[in-house]
């Protein structure tokens, strides 16, 4: 826990670098924000399809004007140890957390290149991006972190840009066949007879009365018998 902490500490400092020079400003934690995610590739294809959802896996705490970041909803139980220290490692943990436990997330649609996340006042932090749902014929791409609001020349910057690496699917890279259902069939087809029989059971059933009734027949007349003696 302790390692993550440091880790996300690591991204708000880096998110906020720059605020020496604008020490009388802080962070408005009840604006609303933004977050652009640029889907396309390097030579300017922009995808359009596919989806992205953002989890917010970390809230901005205020500590004696010092500010960190906290774990918060269902992350809060994390405790990941990233074995660099790296974001994109504390990435990749992070959404196998999220989806061991199911945790919710905001899906939204690609669109002619872009993928926009509205972030609701009260809710900056740092957000976890990943792609479940792949645009037709390109990979998913590596989950990130993005922290909101970022430190820009002019100061706080609640509206955030991300570009990350897009590309093809290539012959080396598996694709999954998607499963066909089993067909109906019609409703005159004539099923294979599955078990025993109908016509032999009936058979043996009417054998077994015929020998019951003879032997209670049996029985009678030789207790009929056995009197008249």
């Amino acid at each position: 826990m302790k390692r993550m902490a440091s880790v996300l500490s690591a991204m708000l400092l880096f998110a906020m670098a720059g605020t020496t020079a604008l020490a009388h400003e802080v962070p408005d934690l009840n604006r609303p924000g933004e977050i652009t995610v640029q889907m396309m590739e390097e030579d300017g294809t922009k995808l359009d399809s596919g989806t992205l959802t953002f989890y917010r896996v970390g809230e901005i705490v205020s500590n004696n004007g010092d500010y960190n970041f906290d774990l918060t909803g269902a992350f809060t139980g994390f405790v990941g140890q990233p074995q660099d220290g790296s974001t994109r490692e504390t990435a990749a943990q992070l959404l196998d957390y999220a989806e061991q436990r199911g945790a919710s997330g905001t899906t939204v649609s690609i669109r002619h290149g872009v993928a926009q996340f509205h972030v609701a006042a009260g809710q900056l932090g740092v957000y976890l991006v990943a792609q479940h749902q792949a645009t037709e014929g390109y990979k998913p791409i590596d989950p990130f972190l993005v922290t909101i609001p970022y430190s820009g020349e002019t100061g706080y910057q609640y509206e955030v840009n991300a570009t990350p690496k897009v590309g093809p699917l290539t012959h080396a890279d598996p694709v999954i066949p998607p499963v066909a259902p089993p067909a109906t069939p019609p409703a005159d087809a004539v099923l294979p007879q599955t078990g025993q029989a109908k016509v032999p059971v009936l058979v043996l059933a009417v054998l077994g009365l015929g020998m019951i009734g003879g032997g209670l027949l049996l029985r009678h007349s030789a207790k009929k018998d056995a009197n008249e003696a």
